[in-house]
């Protein structure tokens, strides 16, 4: 037998979880035993009362093996070559009981009254002394199949462990519905080819009857293909009453003509021819374990091979959203902070503010200015940006990040200048907004400011001053006592700038400390859970490697 096949085989039902008291998992022990047996056994099969211990006891020339009238072997009996006649009982406790004859035999190896087998009896065996023993034969003596299930399970077991099986066949009643089944899916689907079918009671039947019987013989036997050496026939008439008696009465012409002597002689051709290639014969039937294991195989590859990729698309379907919603939340937080980030732009902050805070200034109004034009906006971007934070923190389950907090800066500080002049006379036009030209102004307060806060300033000078003009009261409302020196609204502007300055730089960098804190929250690594994908694919490379094995070896 091809002990790598064997392996091979083991390991896949290993692989697949075959519960080792199963059926194939009964087929896969037997064949590791038949592995290792060098003696060749033959196997004797059919119904109860067929003939069958008849026909071993007529080969032995004794009777050795209990028959009756009615259903007697109960138990598989292997009959063994010994140098006297002995009889060993195992049973399923261990204990051996042994005797130099096979009386005990009506005790352990036949059916009760209610036609059962003993549970407690793990094998019987009869040693005896006969040539055809003696060359490393076994017989096996096995019970009908046409009683209890348990009967049934038992030959079914034997006939894989065996060489050569004899099949007997009763002539009154040719290959039963029963038989025939038991033909096909005992011994035919499982690969055991190896078979010699024995038709007994011919010569009970008319001349007429024997004709017509063995037409019906011969197509029983060409449907059946049997792996025999060439020149043996797989039918042989053996009327095994008339040839025991023979054997008994040393009768050799009766024994002639009862066919045992030609089926004998043909049971001796077959052993010696395939003793020599032991390892080819038995190969088929473990073939046949192999399809089957195979087809278990392939479906489980299949199963797994649809988990698998159903599992990888859920995992691939769960990554896309994660991504999908990674790119949203980004796009979100990018855009909230590239909004405040360009509101607090300090050119833009100079162009929109400048003028209407120094009014504010000038006003004592800064606080209202602020809680109208620079808190609102500021909160509402601190409240958008942390709303992203938060969605990535709740839908990616990354680390709590601390949240944005912008702080805005101090107010303004005015610092106004002693006058520098005397008061003017009285032919003198006074200092004052009214007076003070858009270019005159532009020019003190780029003089006064310089830098870059300067010449943003500068550039908006005359709008600064126009506004303060036409915020001048008309005569009939006179106007609040205000010192207007340009000296007083450089101060005023000096400011403004001076907290637009600030709020751009303190603010520009508190978000940017922000930015590197949230942005592995806001960028987490993607990670999908493949732990099952991964088990799954190893168990399914190593069903495809035992497939292949099987498929390599057979």
């Amino acid at each position: 037998m091809n002990s790598s096949l064997l392996t091979h085989l083991q390991t896949a039902a290993d692989k697949l979880g075959i519960d080792s008291t199963s059926k194939l998992g009964n087929d896969l022990k037997t064949l590791a035993g038949k592995s290792a047996r060098s003696n060749y056994q033959i196997a004797v099969f059919g119904p109860f009362n067929h003939g069958k211990s008849t026909l071993l006891n007529a080969i032995l020339g004794n009777k050795t093996l209990p028959i009756d009238l009615i259903p007697t072997t109960g138990a598989a009996i292997k009959v063994v070559y010994g140098e006297e006649l002995a009889t060993k009982i195992t049973l399923t406790n261990g204990q051996i009981i042994a005797a130099k004859n096979t009386d005990i035999l009506t005790e352990f190896a036949t059916l009760d009254n209610d036609r059962r087998m003993r549970d407690d009896v793990a094998e019987v065996e009869v040693s005896f002394p006969h040539p055809f023993l003696q060359t490393g034969v076994e017989l096996i003596d096995l019970p009908g199949t046409n009683d209890r299930d348990e009967q049934d399970n038992l030959v079914r077991d034997r006939l894989l462990a065996a060489d050569l099986v004899v099949n007997v066949l009763d002539v009154r009643k040719l290959m039963t519905l029963g038989e025939r089944e038991h033909l096909r899916d005992w011994l035919e689907n499982r690969g055991i080819n190896t078979v010699v079918f024995v038709a007994n009671f011919t010569n009970m039947l008319e001349p007429e009857e024997q004709k017509e019987v063995q037409h019906r013989l011969r197509f029983v036997a060409e449907s059946f293909r049997s792996q025999l050496p060439p020149g043996i026939s797989n039918l042989y008439r053996v009327d095994a009453l008339p040839a025991l008696r023979a054997r008994l009465k040393g009768d050799d012409a009766t024994l002639h003509t009862s066919g045992l002597s030609a089926f004998i002689s043909a049971l001796q051709a077959i052993v010696s021819h395939q003793r020599e290639e032991l390892t080819e014969v038995r190969l088929p039937v473990l073939q046949s374990l192999g399809v089957e294991i195979q087809g278990l195989l392939q479906a489980q590859i299949a199963k797994l091979t649809a988990a698998v990729t159903e599992h990888r698309e859920k995992c691939d379907r769960e990554l896309a959203l994660k991504q999908q919603a990674q790119k949203l939340i980004q796009t979100g937080w990018e855009t909230s902070l590239k909004e405040v980030e360009q509101w607090l732009y300090l050119p833009n902050l100079i162009g929109f503010y400048q003028s209407p805070l120094t009014d504010a200034i000038r006003r004592t109004q800064f606080h209202e200015w602020e809680a109208n034009n620079v808190r609102p906006r500021l909160q509402h971007s601190q409240q958008e940006i942390n709303d992203w934070v938060n969605k990535a923190e709740n839908f990616f389950n990354t680390s709590p990040v601390e949240p944005l907090k912008i702080v805005l800066p101090d107010p303004p500080e005015l610092l106004l200048p002693e006058s520098p002049t005397p008061p003017p006379k009285a032919d003198s036009p006074s200092l004052s907004l009214d007076n003070l030209t858009p270019a005159a102004l532009a020019a003190g307060l780029g003089w006064v400011l310089g830098g870059p806060i300067g010449a943003a300033v500068v550039g908006g000078a005359s709008t600064i001053a126009n506004k303060l003009a036409s915020d001048r009261p008309s005569d009939s409302n006179p106007p609040p006592k205000v010192d207007n020196s340009a000296e007083v609204l450089e101060a005023y502007t000096d400011a403004a700038a001076d907290y637009l300055f600030r709020l751009n730089t303190e603010l520009m960098a508190t978000i940017k400390v922000y930015r590197d804190r949230a942005h592995l929250a806001i960028n987490p690594e993607l990670k999908i859970d493949r732990q099952i994908d991964t088990q799954q694919q190893a168990k399914l490379i190593e069903l495809e490697r035992c497939l292949a094995d099987i498929l390599t070896s057979s």
